[in-house]
């Protein structure tokens, strides 16, 4: 009896944990395995500040009665950026969207035109307690459009000539205004009109800057690539158009233009060689030509000047002769002395730089193909003699006399043969103050003439250094200078 009501208490409790187990059973299986439908991974989702079009991004069914909520992550589903639900207040197993409320939520998370961020998305489905995700988790991008506004062209004008040349390097920008933020740009042109395109060229910085910089030489290259020939024009139209990836836009003017081939031929220098050194003298009347090729029949020249390079900083800029009509300009160490004094050069100082030679003709102008390297020094009223006639043993320099100076001194050397002699001051740093001798002297006895007026008081050093015919000399001595 007692074993009998035991199994019946033990067989109760047994009911009653079945049921309970079932009833768990029956409310985890309440929410279902569910699928993603659309769109499918890997899609790129445009947004659009001015489309409304509905787009329904759909699940299947995890059960019934059973609420959703879609969510979006960057770069995975583990950082939830957007969470929202579904459609009829969670209920429905599509979430719908437009173009222009993605857009928003893009703005509002930092995301400007043109910008994308990629992740993942999934939906939960939530009965009571209880959640399950979709058993995908697919892949999207979102990428903000640009939006192109009208935009308007700025320079060059309409009408304009641009004449071409091979050797002008000289930057040419075309301008336009902005039409929208990461829009990108194409400058077209085309002949008769824009109907025929001839040149479709990407701005600058690849295409995203509102300037393209052409220089008249590459233009020039690409209208003989045309088949103009030099004097030869093309007349057409210019436009821009702006583009966001899928749409484009057309500048709001069309601007007419006429390409012209320059008439002006390539020419090249001839005297001085590069790397001279001109020694400037305020009494040397002795006429030096500066002289080059000729361009074409009837062109006017200019000898232009510049330090340290002649095409961004130009010094000097003068006519040949005969008005500029003829090849060569005709100077004077005097007339150099002139302006190089009038350019605050001391006597003894020097400029180094680059000159060239313009051609110019009805409005076009030419570089000719060589630039050429030249040092302007004016003389330091220092002079050299030779003494006597008669031919030293050995190499030889004399201690300056007087010595103390001030501020003029005499430096006698001797050289047994033929040689280039070089005779340097430097200053107690050991920096070159001035260059007495540099040049090739005939064997025999010199005196040097040195004047210190532009120098401050102080020790200075002067050196000479000798190559002749296999044999050298070199030898350093103090002198001091007090004012």
């Amino acid at each position: 009896m007692y074993a009998a009501i035991m199994f019946v208490f033990i067989s109760g409790n047994m009911f009653s944990s079945l049921n309970s187990a079932k009833a768990e059973i029956s409310k985890t299986q309440a929410l279902n395995p569910f699928n993603l439908l659309f769109p499918p991974t890997g899609l790129t989702f445009i947004t659009d500040p001015n489309n409304s079009s509905p787009v329904d991004i759909t699940w299947s069914s995890s059960g019934a009665g059973v609420t959703y909520r879609w969510k979006f992550g960057a770069p995975t589903i583990s950082s939830v950026i957007l969470d929202l639900p579904s459609n009829s207040n969670g209920t429905a197993t599509a979430l719908t969207v437009t173009p222009a409320v993605v857009d928003g939520i893009l703005a509002g998370l930092g995301l400007n035109p043109g910008d994308s961020v990629s992740g993942q998305w999934a939906v939960w489905a939530y009965e009571g307690t209880d959640s399950l995700k979709s058993i995908q988790t697919f892949n999207i991008t979102f990428k903000r459009k640009i939006v192109l506004n009208q935009f308007s062209l700025v320079s060059p004008p309409s009408g304009i000539t641009l004449v071409t040349s091979p050797e002008n390097s000289a930057p040419v920008n075309i301008i336009w205004r902005n039409s929208s933020a990461g829009a990108q740009y194409k400058w077209k042109f085309g002949a008769p009109d824009l109907n025929s395109v001839l040149l479709s060229i990407p701005s600058n910085n690849s295409g995203t800057d509102t300037v393209l910089t052409v220089t008249p030489a590459v233009v020039d290259g690409i209208l003989a690539g045309f088949g103009l020939n030099p004097g030869d024009s093309v007349s057409g139209q210019w436009a821009v158009y702006s583009f966001n990836g899928s749409d484009s836009l057309k500048s709001t003017e069309t601007f007419n233009i006429t390409f012209r081939r320059s008439n002006l031929s390539p020419f090249g220098l001839l005297f001085p060689p590069t790397g001279l050194t001109f020694v400037a003298e305020p009494n040397n009347n002795t006429p030096v030509d500066i002289n080059w090729n000729k361009s074409a029949d009837g062109v006017t020249y200019k000898w232009k000047f510049g330090a340290p390079q002649v095409t961004n900083n130009t010094i000097l800029d003068l006519p040949s002769n005969n008005n500029g009509a003829d090849t060569v300009l005709t100077v004077t160490p005097a007339a150099v002395d002139g302006i190089l004094a009038g350019l605050g050069l001391n006597p003894g100082d020097s400029v180094s730089g680059e000159w060239a030679v313009w051609a110019y003709l009805n409005g076009d102008s030419l570089k000719s193909t060589e630039t050429f390297a030249i040092t302007f020094r004016r003389d330091n009223q220092n002079s050299i003699s030779q003494i006597g006639t008669g031919v030293p043993d050995d190499f030889s320099i004399s201690q300056n006399y007087p010595n103390p100076f001030n501020p003029t001194t005499k430096i006698n050397f001797g050289i047994p043969v033929s040689g280039q002699v070089n005779l340097t001051i430097y200053d107690i740093s050991g920096k070159e103050v001035a260059v007495l001798v540099n040049e090739v002297k005939t064997a025999g006895s010199y005196s040097v003439s040195f004047n210190g007026v532009n120098l401050s008081s102080g020790i200075y050093f002067y050196r000479i250094s000798v190559n002749a015919n296999g044999k050298s000399f070199a030898e350093t001595k103090k002198m001091n200078l007090i004012k």
